[in-house]
């Protein structure tokens, strides 16, 4: 019961005679203590498909493979089939279109004005006209920098005061 070994003593003899019970090797393992070897699991042949036409008929006829009533049979499962994926294809939709709505009402709240435009405006046009020589640009860009960290002092100091007044 506990997680102490077995203190059974058992003894195989490899003896011949009438009062012998033989053992197979995966028993004769176990009981030495080595792992086991597993068996090839024996392969099952797959059950026939079940058969809508009889071979007969189906030999007999040359211009047509299944009769009337299979033929209305499988256009009318194929119907049910188009039928109950529409259903869930509509579900599916829907419940994604109630996801999307819920991350927009979550996530896509918050909308900020433009900051800084003419300064993004002449690193632009900066870059643009130095596409080999960026350093040009640094100072445009410092400029760029500098504006926008204010802006965000400004954002967070009225984020803070407005919190602590609220």
């Amino acid at each position: 019961m506990g997680g102490s070994g077995s203190t059974r003593r058992v003894v195989v003899e490899d003896a011949r005679g009438e009062d012998v019970v033989t053992i197979s090797e995966a028993v004769v393992r176990r009981l030495q203590g080595q792992p086991e070897a597993y068996e090839a699991i024996p392969e099952t042949k797959p059950t026939a498909p079940p058969q809508f036409f009889k071979p007969e008929t189906f030999e007999s006829k040359s211009s047509s493979l299944l009769t009337k009533d299979e033929e209305d049979f499988f256009t009318q499962k194929l119907q049910e089939l188009q039928q109950r994926n529409a259903a869930l294809q509509k579900l599916t939709n829907e419940e994604f279109a109630k996801a999307v709505q819920e991350v927009e009402e979550k996530f896509v709240k918050t909308t900020g004005s433009p900051i800084c435009q003419d300064l993004q405006l002449k690193v632009l046009e900066c870059y643009q006209a130095n596409p080999t020589e960026v350093l040009n640009c640094a100072s445009v860009v410092d400029a760029f920098t500098t504006c926008v960290e204010r802006a965000r002092t400004v954002t967070s100091f009225n984020r803070t005061k407005n919190v602590t007044s609220g």
